[in-house]
C-alpha cells in the first residue's frame, strides 16, 4: 500500500474533529430533547392535578367543618364503626349511577348519625373509626364491555369518589370528637389487566384516597394513615380488626364464605402476624356475619351502594339490595357491641 501523504494525514485528522463536532452536536441536541420531555410530562403531571384541583371546585366550596359538643359523661364511651364500600362510582346500571351513588352514600351518614344519636342517649360515643372497603370506583379494566356501563371515565371516577370520600369523612367530623379512617383498596381500581405487569397498590382507589385525605389534612380531628399493604389493621382500645376487599382469597376472586371463614381462621391461628379478633370483608355485595372457629370473632361481610348489575346478575346469579354496615365497638372489653344494616333503596 502506498503511504499516507501529509494532505491526507490532514484530512484523516479533520474528519475524526468533524465527527467529534457532530457527536457534540448530537449530545446537545438529545439533551435538549430530553429536557423538553421531562417539561412535557412535568406539565402534563401538573395539568391533570390541576384538572382534578378544578373539578374539585366546580362541586362547591369545602366550608370549615363544625366542631361537635363535647361529652364530658364519665360513663364507658364506645366508639361507632361506619363500614362502607363497593361504592363502584360511576357504574351505569338500569337504577343506578354517580348521582344515586352520592344520594345513598350521603343518606347512609344520616342514618348513621341518627343511630349514633340514640345510641349517645344511654352513653357517650365520642369518637369514630371509618372504613372505606375498596371498589370505590368502577374502574375501566375489569371487564370487556365495562366501558358501555359507566357514566364517567377513569378522571371523572377519579374527582367525583374523592371528593365524596372527603364529603362522607366531613359529615363523620361533625359527629364525632375525633375520626380515624381504615382504607382498603379493590379489585376495580385495578390499572389494566390482571396480565400487566403494574403493582397492586397503584391502584385508583388509593389515589382517591391519597387525594381526599391530602384536601383534609389541615384537619386536626382526623387520622387517616396511607394503605400501601393489601390487608389493612384496625384497632381501637382492646379492639383489633383486620380489614380486606374480598378477592385476596380464592381464584378469579371469587370464594365461597366457608372459604373465607377458613382462610380467616388460619390468619387468625398465627399466619398473619398481628393478633385480630374480627375480620371485615366486601367485595360481595352482601350483608353478611360468619362466626370464627374460635367462637368469639366474625367475619362480616358489607353490602353495596349499587342496585341492578346485570353483570353480576347474568354471570354469578348475585343480587343484593344497597345497604352499608354500622356498628359500635366496646374499645374496653374489645368487641362489637352492636350491628346494624342500613338500608339505602
Amino acid at each position: 500500500d502506498a503511504p499516507v501523504t501529509e494532505p491526507e494525514a490532514d484530512l484523516t485528522e479533520f474528519d475524526q474533529a468533524g465527527q467529534i463536532d457532530q457527536l457534540r452536536q448530537t449530545t446537545v441536541r438529545l439533551q435538549r430533547q430530553l429536557l423538553a420531555a421531562k417539561a412535557k410530562t412535568e406539565h402534563l403531571l401538573a395539568a391533570a392535578f390541576d384538572g382534578a384541583k378544578d373539578a374539585m371546585v366546580s362541586f362547591g366550596p369545602v366550608p370549615p367543618v363544625p366542631e361537635p359538643k363535647a361529652d364530658t359523661r364519665k360513663r364507658t364511651a364506645e366508639v361507632a364503626l361506619w363500614d362502607m364500600g363497593d361504592w363502584q362510582g360511576a357504574k351505569l346500571t338500569p337504577t343506578y349511577n354517580s348521582e344515586v351513588m352520592q344520594r345513598r352514600v350521603l343518606q347512609f351518614c344520616d342514618k348513621a348519625q341518627r343511630i349514633t344519636e340514640i345510641q349517645r342517649a344511654d352513653h357517650p360515643i365520642r369518637d369514630a373509626v371509618l372504613i372505606f372497603g375498596g371498589d370505590q370506583v368502577e374502574g375501566l379494566f375489569n371487564f370487556g364491555t365495562q366501558v358501555f356501563e359507566i357514566d364517567a371515565t377513569l378522571f371523572g371516577q377519579y374527582v367525583t369518589v374523592s371528593r365524596l370520600l372527603m364529603d362522607v369523612v366531613r359529615r363523620a367530623l361533625a359527629v364525632y370528637e375525633h375520626v380515624e379512617v381504615v382504607a382498603e383498596w379493590g379489585n376495580h381500581g385495578r390499572i389494566g389487566s390482571k396480565r400487566d405487569s403494574v403493582p397492586r397498590s397503584d391502584n385508583v382507589d388509593r389515589m382517591c384516597y391519597e387525594f381526599a385525605r391530602s384536601m383534609l389534612g389541615d384537619e386536626k380531628r382526623l387520622t387517616w394513615p396511607d394503605c400501601p399493604e393489601d390487608i389493612q389493621r384496625l384497632q381501637v382500645g382492646n379492639y383489633r380488626a383486620i380489614v380486606i376487599h374480598g378477592d385476596e382469597v380464592g381464584r378469579g376472586g371469587y370464594a365461597s364464605p366457608a372459604t373465607i371463614v377458613q382462610h380467616v381462621a388460619k390468619w387468625q391461628s398465627g399466619a398473619y402476624p398481628w393478633a385480630f379478633r374480627d375480620c371485615y370483608v366486601h367485595h360481595y355485595h352482601n350483608h353478611q356475619e360468619f362466626g370464627l372457629p374460635n367462637g368469639l370473632g366474625a367475619v362480616y361481610y358489607t353490602g353495596s351502594t349499587e342496585s341492578e348489575n346485570r353483570y353480576a346478575l347474568t354471570t354469578m346469579a348475585a343480587s343484593a339490595t344497597p345497604s352499608q354496615r354500622l356498628q359500635f365497638i366496646d374499645p374496653g372489653e374489645g368487641r362489637v357491641t352492636s350491628s346494624h344494616k342500613i338500608w339505602l333503596d
